[in-house]
């Protein structure tokens, strides 16, 4: 019995030191956002399978930019781009620093964008991101940050076309079906992707406003793991 006790916790130590160098290997985000991704590589078996068809085709997409050392840009697109396209965006970039890909950019825009959701910013930070408004030509501008020395990611509501946003070689997002339909042809891009999130807007004023955002936040979050954790496997295995 001594010797099954001492070997169960041998085996322990082993695996906790196997984990933390499977963290060490990883770039740090800031302890909250660490503490929030740490349970996502159980939720990725979660995923349907249709599903991860779907965040497949971003792998193979920037899998394939790389073998032709094109940039890595994906373009997140909503009706208003108030709430999904911005956790989207937000999400990708912390993925792609976690996961060691920090060549990658994310981008957003829509077709009627309006003002940043409140509830957007709040979950974002309440996730473990930092976050800064500031104010630029009538414009709320928020920079959200994920890591220590890192510049930070620029947020706010712009049209597809906006001149921040790229105009080829990128991969097109489209995040909801309003936005599918209504959209026939996206200049520049190099592929489109229809991958629909239900928006948590329409949930304001009820009941349930907190914990829609919260849950569409989460579900974006590990889709986005999800997609540059299968990356960083690919590139290894080649």
């Amino acid at each position: 019995m001594i010797f099954i006790k001492f070997s169960l916790s041998v085996f322990l130590i082993l695996i906790s030191n196997y984990l933390d160098q499977q963290d060490a290997s990883f770039n740090k985000l800031y302890p909250i956002l660490n503490e929030y991704v740490r349970d996502f590589p159980t939720e990725f078996r979660k995923i349907p399978e249709d599903r991860r068809y779907r965040l497949n085709e971003i792998v193979y997409f920037l899998e394939e930019q790389r073998e032709n050392n094109a940039p890595w840009q994906l373009l997140f697109i909503s009706t208003n781009q108030s709430s999904i396209g911005q956790m989207a965006q937000v999400w990708s970039k912390a993925a792609a620093y976690y996961f060691g890909f920090s060549n990658f950019q994310a981008y957003s825009g829509g077709i009627n964008p309006g003002e940043i959701s409140v509830n957007t910013i709040t979950t974002l930070e309440k996730a473990g991101f930092i976050v800064y408004k500031t104010d630029v030509d009538g414009i709320s501008v928020y920079r959200v940050k994920y890591s220590y020395n890192l510049k930070p990611i620029v947020a706010f509501t712009k049209k597809i076309e906006h001149v921040k946003n790229p105009y080829n070689d990128f991969m097109a997002v489209v995040l909801d079906e309003n936005a599918d339909i209504n959209i026939q042809n996206i200049k520049g891009t190099y592929n489109r992707l229809f991958l629909t999130y239900e928006d948590p807007v329409g949930y304001e004023g009820s009941d349930l406003e907190e914990q829609i955002y919260e849950e569409s936040c989460r579900r974006v979050a590990v889709e986005m793991f999800y997609v540059f954790s299968q990356l960083r496997k690919r590139l290894q295995e080649n």
